[in-house]
């Protein structure tokens, strides 16, 4: 049998064709696969959505960072800038313990707003000498120090890890919103290096700032003294009963200079900034917030502070004298 010219042609076809089907199943069997797992055109589609959805998240990230900054540089919105920045390290820190939010965040965001307003306004000079970048390094090495401490005599102390954990009262997302009223707080507190970094006062700024700049590092440096002298003193004490001290150093000043150093830290970042804030309401206000706030939290923490060692230590010997002889709670030679 020979095949005739279109038998042959017609077999050809069939052949061809089923080339062609079997290369088009074996490319769809190695395709499906591909796609389903998310390989393939619908891979590439994903990709590209996910690219697109990254940069526009860089984009408003990008667009967040500048407007912050811009905020920092000038205009009203300063003060809600540092909120910002405040309420970044208070918030998480909040949410893991309660008792950070006036502790280890209060040091660490008092730092991170300082080195913010450092890296937004004079990046390459931080350490160049001037007044303006002293008082916001003052504001550094108060916030890291007072981190740090804390954190250190939690870990260290016998009885301080627990008590922190016995502040963790409310349910976390309640403590989401208290904790960015802190960090506004806080912002208050910082609104004068703010305003002494942007230059905005008249004459005679630079003499203001350098008193405020000294009262703030001899209230920082006196209150890194006074915690760390009560760390070691108080460190190894086997209990709460008999009473150590610490009598002598700083403490023949009041009987509670680390409070002292903290108002005097504060009294002077005010201060160095009040030439700065000229006929604008809210540097004075937020300003005045924050210093009165300290003041009241510092003297209230004193009377209960006096109160607890009067109760805990009362007639004791070594208290009794100190205690006579350092009349002065908080401010030296007032009683």
């Amino acid at each position: 049998f020979v095949p005739s010219q279109s038998t042959s042609m017609t077999l050809s076809h069939r052949v061809l064709n089923r080339h062609q089907s079997n290369t088009d199943t074996a490319s769809l069997s190695k395709s499906f696969p591909l796609k389903a797992r998310g390989g393939g055109e619908i891979a590439d589609l994903d990709a590209n959505n996910q690219l697109k959805f990254l940069s526009k998240a860089l984009a408003v990230t990008i667009a967040a960072i500048t407007a912050l900054k811009s905020s920092l540089v000038s205009g009203p919105l300063g003060v809600l800038s540092l909120t910002a920045i405040a309420s970044a390290i208070v918030t998480p820190l909040t949410l893991y313990r309660q008792a950070y939010s006036f502790s280890v965040g209060y040091g660490f965001s008092v730092a991170a707003m300082c080195l913010a307003m450092l890296f937004t306004f004079n990046p390459s000079t931080i350490f160049s000498g001037s007044m303006p970048n002293l008082l916001a390094l003052s504001g550094v090495f108060y916030g890291v120090r007072l981190g740090l401490f804390l954190l250190v005599r939690e870990w260290t102390v016998a009885g301080k890890a627990e008590s922190v954990k016995k502040f963790d009262k409310s349910p976390p997302l309640k403590r989401i919103p208290f904790s960015i009223s802190v960090g506004m707080f806080y912002a208050f507190l910082c609104t004068p290096i703010l305003h002494v970094l942007r230059g905005s006062g008249g004459e005679g700024v630079a003499q203001i700032t350098n008193v405020g700049v000294t009262i703030a590092w001899i209230g920082a440096l006196l209150e890194a003294i006074a915690d760390t002298h009560k760390f070691v003193v108080k460190r190894n004490a086997k209990d709460n009963i008999n009473f150590l001290g610490p009598t002598g150093g700083v403490y023949l000043l009041s009987r509670h200079p680390n409070y002292l150093g903290e108002i005097m830290f504060w009294s002077g970042i005010f201060v160095s900034g009040l030439s700065s804030f000229g006929t604008q309401i809210i540097p004075w206000i937020c300003s005045s917030l924050g210093l009165v706030g300290i003041f009241f939290i510092m003297f209230g923490a004193t009377k209960r502070l006096d109160k607890i060692q009067l109760e805990r230590y009362g007639g004791q010997a070594k208290y009794d004298d100190w205690v006579g002889k350092v009349t002065s709670p908080i401010i030296p030679f007032i009683s």
